[in-house]
């Protein structure tokens, strides 16, 4: 089923973190008169994202483009509420809806659902799976099977699954914040490749196609753990977290295939006529990851 490009929703400034204790009481005293807040919130509900991820979120010209946003923009158009995102990295992700001085209702990026995440946020979904792999630059030859790796040095970011995947004995790891730098090193020739999930790193490749130093991702080399991102909440919501899950539900099989052609053209393009079946939950996963059951 295809759909009308969305308008791009803007971005609240990621250095207005001083309103937050603000917005997040004022957030309260409206889910308080809701009864509780369990049930999905209205008007604007600020979401954690991270943008520096072309696919999936990629802040650029006052807009917010990507998988990821218009994922937001089906939900809030099935539960009534307008998202907007401000930027959130990696390692602070479960701080982000931890913290109750944080206006955050959701973190929406492309945040891999695990045991120890689920100890302390809530989760819906999974809406992406992906296994994880090397991006490098396309006239490299380095990496051509798994026993490659092993000295290499090899970018990934902190807070990240990746970060903690077993890499060859002899692999030097390098940890920077985010992934945009560990890709501009990787062009400059500072590190040999970076290690992340491969949806994400397709996404790099097509931003990066037409670039002085085009990129690739290395084909059947991968380490670490099947990833399956899921939308982070606040726990104890448990009304809420149903209706996302439902409302997730029916975006896989609606709208998941329009979207990801669109926003991650270069993925499709490595796997046709199977890209389907190698990143699409199945929607039955539902029921098995997220935090409410039932």
């Amino acid at each position: 089923m295809t759909h009308a490009p969305r308008r791009p929703r803007s971005r609240r400034p990621s250095l207005h973190r001083y309103t937050r204790i603000a917005a997040a009481a004022l957030l309260s005293l409206t889910a308080a008169a809701c009864g509780g807040g369990e049930k999905s919130p209205t008007g604007t509900v600020h979401i954690g994202g991270k943008n520096d991820q072309p696919g999936f979120n990629l802040h650029s010209q006052h807009t917010d483009r990507g998988f990821e946003v218009d994922l937001a923009a089906y939900l809030g158009e099935r539960l009534g509420f307008e998202p907007k995102f401000h930027d959130v990295v990696s390692a602070e992700r479960e701080q982000e809806l931890d913290d109750e001085s944080s206006a955050s209702e959701l973190v929406i990026a492309t945040y891999s659902i695990t045991p120890q995440r689920d100890e302390q946020v809530d989760f819906v979904g999974p809406y992406f799976v992906t296994k994880q792999g090397f991006l490098v630059r396309e006239d490299y030859r380095g990496i051509r099977s798994e026993k490659d790796v092993a000295g290499k040095v090899v970018c990934t970011v902190a807070g990240s699954t990746s970060a903690v995947a077993q890499l060859p004995v002899g692999t030097t790891p390098h940890i920077e914040i985010d992934y945009s730098t560990c890709v501009r090193k990787l062009q400059q020739g500072d590190i040999d490749a970076v290690f992340t999930d491969e949806a994400l790193l397709y996404g790099y490749v097509e931003q990066q196609k037409s670039s002085k130093v085009p990129l690739k991702v290395v084909r059947d080399v991968s380490f670490g753990t099947i990833n399956r991102y899921g939308v982070g909440l606040r726990e104890g919501r448990p009304e809420f977290c149903a209706e996302l899950r439902e409302a997730l539900r029916t975006y896989l099989t609606e709208e998941w295939a329009s979207d990801v052609k669109v926003q991650l053209p270069a993925l499709v393009a490595a796997y046709p006529g199977d890209w389907e079946n190698r990143f699409r939950p199945d929607p039955q996963d539902l029921d098995v990851y997220s935090s409410c059951k039932g």
